[in-house]
């Protein structure tokens, strides 16, 4: 059975587009100043930008998608909130994966080492997350590295693709402790339906209330190493996400409403970092 454009389209979660995209675009402009690249780096630039936009995400949810069917079937937040793939419509939509992925493979030939190094691990964690034999989301912890690693690898494929090699490992750590506690918190309302269908989660191992101070420990060590960087910003950025958390600890009843919230928490604070990296790079 064949999927339909709108089908493709929403199955991508444009709402977490900016995850990868995000991430990415950060990447870029940390590595220096936009207006300062050549002709052929900044339509490297371009496309790299479109691929981590709708294919990217096709990639990563769609995969998700088909090996999570006997989960979420289960599980109330993609009955309700989101939806459930159709069975029959798993072919179509591996066939759909490649063709959107194909043509950027020549782009490979065109980058340096390291960004093809980074696209790779992308591209692994981003399959093996969900995929067998791997499976990692079912492994914790596992599930919080892959999961980090896919959102925080986006990142790399800018800075690099740019000529800058001269990467800071410790800002690198920051982002992926960041990813860990938005992974564990996103996972936290899913804990019964893992259950039901038999996979393990950092979460589940630790069981909603350890996880939840698991995601404030995370917050508060990112925002710490995110000072050292871009100063008071981080603070502010921490204050928010802890206080989101803090409020899922003691109104536990409202947590998967407050988890409703985290996409467009994600892309204001994503936004602010960008355009603050973008203006103090080009001032």
């Amino acid at each position: 059975m064949k999927l339909t454009l709108r089908e493709i389209f929403f199955l991508s979660r444009p709402r977490f587009w900016m995850y990868v995209l995000g991430t990415f675009l950060v990447g870029v402009i940390a590595s220096g100043n936009l207006f300062l690249y050549d002709a052929s780096t900044t339509l490297l630039l371009i496309a790299f930008g479109i691929f981590f936009s709708l294919p990217a995400n096709v990639f990563i949810y769609g995969v998700n998608d088909i090996y999570d069917y006997q989960t979420d079937i289960h599980n109330d937040k993609k009955t309700k909130y989101e939806s459930v793939l159709k069975l029959e419509k798993h072919r179509s939509l591996w066939t759909i994966i490649v063709l959107l992925l194909l043509p950027f493979a020549p782009l490979l030939l065109s980058v340096n080492v390291p960004t093809k190094l980074a696209l790779v691990v992308f591209l692994f964690t981003g399959l093996f997350y969900s995929a067998t034999p791997i499976r990692a989301k079912s492994k914790p912890p596992l599930d919080v590295l892959f999961s980090a690693i896919i959102y925080v690898s986006p990142a790399l494929v800018g800075f690099f693709i740019t000529g800058n090699t001269h990467i800071q490992w410790l800002a690198v750590l920051g982002g992926l402790i960041w990813a860990f506690g938005m992974q564990t918190y996103s996972a936290v309302p899913d804990i019964e339906a893992d259950k039901k269908a038999g996979v393990n989660t950092l979460a589940i191992m630790l069981g909603e209330k350890k996880a939840l101070w698991f995601c404030l420990l995370a917050y508060l060590i990112s925002a710490s190493i995110g000072f050292y960087y871009v100063g008071f910003i981080a603070i502010l950025f921490g204050i928010v996400y802890i206080v989101i958390v803090l409020l899922s600890i003691y109104n536990s009843s409202k947590l998967f409403k407050y988890y409703t919230y985290f996409p467009l928490i994600n892309v204001i604070t994503g936004a602010v970092l960008f355009f603050y990296l973008f203006f103090k790079e080009i001032l």
